[in-house]
């Protein structure tokens, strides 16, 4: 009778920690049913008018959980379109005070299909291997409250952990105010357009926490920002202010990856390299889906008043043109690939867990490759 009483309160307690046991994610982000309450209620309104729309107040406290650290963060929707707020894979922005967000002090979260599964990742890793400043971007299984839970992706913010990345020294990153694009945008441009609308932008700058720490950054960021200013009023000296070189390289590598959108005025981001005293790129929001049209962004249709001084300019043209020519061959996507493809295999898995018929498709970068063969032929 004691032994089958011991059983029985055995397998009871089995039973409790079987029921009890919880899945494991990477990160967690916990919300009080207050501030979950008005994250879904901005979605909602989000969803209704087909756009998302920021204010100052979007803003909710919560609790963000990471190898074993819980921090506390304020957090909110993140996106423009509502490709980031459909089903049940929201996007977030997650700011600290410190440092900790993957290193950062503000991160985004958010669903793989976003930024076309693995393409963006291989977008960084092209740009890594360039020497070109590029994005932390990593898969993570991330729940929102125990609900919303799955495989995302953390792709990080622009500061200063970026440059350490790409052993950089320190200086402002920058970027074109988007909120009038989409203002005019979304309202039928009344009498604006893209250009018009660049040219007037404010000129922001995003690692804010470096420029508040020493008067001399503040100098620098004020040059860095007359640079740009005088750029788009075609007052600058692109070879004195830009460094060419890496824009070829940056162009190039948007044309292999089958796209022009990070070429966009609106989802630009700039690094003034204080030892170089240059403008550099920073990748960002690649979007790769490989469409079969051409995308060469100097073409005629395509070129914004940004990069007008640039293709006009001889010296450039000729960089693009033999940065175009070398990614173009097969032996640099060959090398590429044999270094990366055992990294992509074990990514694949993980995609597969949240859609399981997905499949990395190399052959597309080759695709892209003979498209702009035949484009310079």
């Amino acid at each position: 009778m004691k032994w089958t009483l011991s059983l029985i309160v055995i397998c009871l307690l089995s039973s409790c920690k079987t029921n009890n046991t919880k899945k494991h994610f990477s990160a967690q982000l916990i919300l009080s049913d207050k501030a979950f309450s008005k994250i879904k209620t901005k979605r909602n309104k989000a969803l209704e008018l087909d756009h998302l729309y920021h204010s100052s107040d979007d803003y909710v406290k919560g609790k963000f959980i990471h190898k074993g650290e819980t921090l506390n963060v304020k957090t909110r929707l993140k996106g423009d379109h509502v490709d980031h707020l459909e089903g049940n894979r929201w996007s977030f922005r997650v700011v600290s005070k410190k440092p900790n967000l993957f290193n950062h002090y503000k991160i985004s979260i958010q669903g793989l299909a976003t930024r076309s599964y693995l393409q963006e990742w291989v977008f960084h890793k092209l740009l890594k291997e360039e020497g070109l400043i590029h994005l932390q971007y990593e898969l993570l299984e991330f729940s929102v409250n125990d609900t919303l839970d799955g495989v995302y992706v953390m792709e990080s913010h622009f500061d200063n952990h970026l440059l350490d990345m790409s052993n950089r020294p320190y200086g402002p990153i920058l970027k074109f105010d988007e909120d009038d694009f989409w203002n005019y945008g979304l309202n039928g441009w009344k009498g604006f357009n893209d250009d018009s609308v660049m040219v007037k932008s404010k000129i922001k700058i995003t690692n804010k926490h470096w420029l508040k720490s020493n008067v001399m950054h503040k100098k620098l960021a004020k040059q860095a920002k007359e640079i740009i200013e005088n750029h788009r009023n075609k007052k600058g000296n692109i070879h004195r202010d830009f460094d060419l070189e890496k824009w070829a390289t940056f162009i190039a590598l948007n044309e292999l990856t089958g796209i022009n959108h990070s070429l966009r005025w609106h989802n630009l981001r700039f690094y003034f390299n204080p030892e170089s005293s240059k403008i550099e790129p920073v990748g960002f929001d690649n979007g790769t889906w490989f469409p079969k049209d051409y995308q060469m962004f100097f073409k005629e249709e395509h070129v914004e008043c940004f990069y007008e001084e640039l293709f006009q300019d001889e010296v450039f043209s000729k960089l693009i043109l033999s940065e175009i020519q070398r990614i173009s061959k097969t032996v640099y996507l060959d090398q590429f690939f044999e270094k990366y493809e055992p990294k992509l295999d074990s990514l694949v898995k993980i995609v597969q867990k949240e859609k399981a018929d997905y499949k990395f498709w190399k052959s597309s970068y080759y695709k892209s490759q003979k498209r702009i063969k035949e484009l310079l032929n």
